[in-house]
């Protein structure tokens, strides 16, 4: 198991969770919790984790949902393992879009 913490997390259709972490499973992600503290196992990533399908999505992100969440919705918790993180960095957060050479890696 490995955990990934970033400045935030992005949810395509419905938005950000600010200092969130990825926990990571046999290759799937198997949760999503707030970085309240120093946790065993996680490295901290700037910029932000993408929650994406495939890494195509991942380059073709619009974000259009620009509001910021204050849980993970009931919906995306039973699709995560089906899911992949991406790291996206570096990240303008004051427009909260992507700044040109912002590179997108597959995080494992």
């Amino acid at each position: 198991m490995i955990r990934y913490a970033a400045h935030y997390v992005y949810l395509p259709d419905y938005g950000f969770l600010k200092q969130y972490v990825v926990e990571i499973r046999e290759g799937r992600i198997s949760a999503l919790f707030p970085l309240s503290s120093e946790i065993e196992n996680t490295e901290w990533r700037p910029g932000v984790i993408a929650i994406v399908a495939s890494e195509e999505e991942a380059r073709g992100l619009s974000f259009r949902k620009k509001n910021l969440l204050d849980k993970v919705p009931a919906d995306v918790v039973g699709r995560l393992a089906d899911r992949m993180p991406v790291l996206l960095f570096p990240f303008d957060f004051t427009t909260m879009v992507p700044v040109a050479g912002t590179q997108h890696r597959l995080l494992r």
